[in-house]
């Protein structure tokens, strides 16, 4: 279904009945606003047509999505991966990039791609930029030579380590090849489709359709009645939404990691 950004009170009522926001439409109206898109899935998980089956974990810190996420790709190639804090406290000591716009700092996909690649995984990565990454949203220029420092350690990382790396947008084309070829993949996102936060988060990609690219989301509410785990797995996102949510800040960042078994 479609209704209006500022229809609160639709809004509302179609999420009480376990709609969700899955894309949006601009120019939807005769007014011009835009509409939201919003989907229920009346299959249950164990129906839709996935190849191997991903398993999910909740990121248990606010800044943890990517060992969260890398944790998921993992388990999927390798169920004997350990799905615990440790291990996600671990991975995220390895690709931090020590600052983010506030607060502790995120991954970076050559953090996440070295840490995979530790564990006895292949890794890939994709990144549509040669600068350092997460710089537009800091404004401490101190931050800002810390993370610069981070990023070359990365780059020199990655390589030592012979991973490969392409420099190009992260398109969808290069999603489905990597997941016929039995890669698991992280995917960078903004979260404002989601949450109407600008943030850079990351999630783990579980199969495509002809509609949509699923993935599973590592944040769940804390104490929410309102959004459940089972909400947070195989969540749609349009293919003509993609491109949108998969770019991230004023630099349109686009990233992603593929790693699969050696």
């Amino acid at each position: 279904l479609e209704v209006a950004v500022n229809n609160e009170s639709a809004i509302g009522l179609y999420k009480s009945l376990g709609y969700r926001v899955f894309g949006q439409y601009s120019d939807y109206y005769d007014d011009h606003s835009d509409a939201l898109r919003m989907q229920k899935n009346i299959r249950q998980t164990s129906e839709l047509k996935v190849a191997r089956l991903t398993p999910w974990y909740q990121q248990t810190t606010e800044f943890t999505c990517g060992p969260a996420a890398l944790l998921m790709a993992m388990g999927a190639l390798k169920p004997t991966t350990k799905l615990s804090q440790s291990h996600e406290l671990a991975l995220w000591r390895e690709g931090t990039t020590i600052f983010m716009t506030s607060g502790h700092g995120g991954c970076h996909p050559f953090g996440l791609a070295l840490a995979a690649n530790k564990r006895g995984f292949k890794s890939e990565v994709m990144v549509n930029t040669t600068e350092p990454l997460f710089l537009d949203g800091v404004r401490s220029e101190n931050k800002k030579v810390v993370l610069a420092t981070v990023h070359k350690q990365f780059v020199e990382g990655i390589a030592h380590a012979n991973i490969p790396l392409s420099y190009k947008d992260v398109e969808l084309e290069h999603i489905e090849q990597w997941l016929s070829q039995g890669f698991s993949v992280l995917l960078l996102i903004s979260t404002y489709s989601f949450d109407g936060k600008k943030s850079p988060h990351w999630v783990c990609v579980t199969h495509l359709d002809e509609h949509c690219v699923y993935v599973h989301d590592p944040f769940c509410e804390p104490g929410s009645d309102k959004q459940l785990a089972i909400d947070c797995q195989y969540v749609p996102i349009a293919r003509s939404d993609f491109s949108k949510m998969s770019a991230f800040g004023s630099q349109r960042l686009r990233t992603a990691v593929a790693i699969a078994n050696n």
